[in-house]
């Protein structure tokens, strides 16, 4: 009668042991297919990075009446993390990058009277594309447009589950970071 019990025991511990083996080995496959998808939009140049947060360097600030004001508290020593509500996002194709994104930060240079023309606008057809592998199996694409009037270099750090930080380089106008996504579609 124990050693009934012992088999019992032994064939329920292995089919546990099974089924949670299925499952790991299931998700690794998941995210094996999720990294080669990100990999294959990243390589065909056909991507959108979806904004989520802005990261302005040294807060949240922006221009209201030719003041600067801080739109993002410098509280318990953050700099400043700006949720991002509407469909912000940097659209790559072959042929061309077309930006919408917010811009919180200090200019050099009177910033445009009409709203509609502030912020990160622009589309380039002229532009470099650099693919690198960074650290901890991490994607560096490197933009730079030539036509695109004071925006220098977008950096986007992609991880392999789609995850992207961007850091912008602008002529007259601090720099600034976004957090977000890689998405297929637009």
């Amino acid at each position: 009668m124990k050693t009934f019990k012992y088999l019992i025991l032994f064939i329920g511990l292995s089919i546990f042991t099974s089924a949670a083996w299925a499952q790991d080995s299931t998700k690794t496959a998941r995210k094996a297919a999720k990294a080669a998808d990100i990999k294959k939009l990243l390589e065909a140049k056909r991507f959108v990075f979806q904004a989520q947060y802005a990261n302005p360097l040294g807060g949240g600030v922006t221009s209201l009446n030719g003041r600067l004001i801080n739109i993002t508290p410098n509280i318990g020593g953050s700099s400043g993390h700006v949720y991002l509500n509407y469909n912000y996002a940097v659209k790559v194709r072959p042929d061309s990058v077309i930006a919408y994104l917010p811009y919180f930060g200090r200019t050099t240079f009177d910033p445009p009277i009409n709203s509609s023309e502030g912020g990160v606008k622009f589309t380039s057809t002229k532009f470099g594309y650099d693919v690198k592998q960074g650290k901890k199996g991490n994607t560096i694409i490197t933009i730079t447009p030539q036509d695109a009037g004071y925006f220098r270099k977008m950096v986007f750090t992609v991880s392999s589950e789609g995850s992207t930080s961007l850091q912008m380089t602008i002529t007259n106008r601090n720099a600034i970071s976004y957090d977000g996504y890689i998405a297929e579609k637009d």
